[in-house]
C-alpha cells in the first residue's frame, strides 16, 4: 500500500485567491533569480582562470589552506570527470493546494579541447527540480 499525502482544504475566498497568486508570482520569480545565479556560476567554471579565483575563493571562506587546495591543478581532472548536478528547491507554504513544480534544465559545453571521460555525455547537465 502505498502512502499518500494529501494538501489541507484551502479556504475559498478572493484574500485567499489573491494571496495564493502573490506567494506564486513570487516563488517563480526567485526560483528563476536562484537558477540563473546557478547556470551562471556552473558556466563561468568554463574559464580556467574564473575557475581556479572561484575554487580559491570559496575553499578560503570554507577555512583551508591554499596549500590544501591547489585549484590550479583541479581544472582538468574536474572536467574530465563532471557531467552534471542536479538541484531541488522545495518551497514551502500553507496554501492548502496540491504541489506544483517546475523544472529548469540546460547543458553547458565543457572548456575548448578538455578531455573528457563520460559515458554518453557530451556536456555538462543540469536539472533545477523548483515545487511550490
Amino acid at each position: 500500500m502505498a502512502a499518500t499525502h494529501v494538501a489541507p482544504v484551502r479556504a475559498a475566498d478572493a484574500d485567499t485567491d489573491a494571496d495564493y497568486e502573490a506567494y506564486e508570482k513570487v516563488v517563480q520569480i526567485m526560483s528563476k533569480a536562484m537558477s540563473e545565479s546557478i547556470k551562471k556560476s556552473l558556466g563561468a567554471l568554463k574559464d580556467e582562470e574564473t575557475f581556479v579565483a572561484h575554487v580559491r575563493d570559496v575553499a578560503e571562506a570554507e577555512g583551508l589552506a591554499r596549500d590544501d587546495v591547489r585549484a590550479e591543478d583541479l581544472f582538468g581532472p574536474f572536467w574530465r570527470l563532471a557531467n552534471g548536478v542536479d538541484l531541488d528547491v522545495q518551497w514551502r507554504s500553507s496554501a492548502g493546494v496540491p504541489v506544483r513544480s517546475a523544472l529548469i534544465g540546460g547543458s553547458i559545453d565543457p572548456p575548448e579541447g578538455q578531455e573528457r571521460f563520460s559515458i554518453g555525455a557530451s556536456a555538462f547537465g543540469f536539472g533545477i527540480g523548483v515545487s511550490w
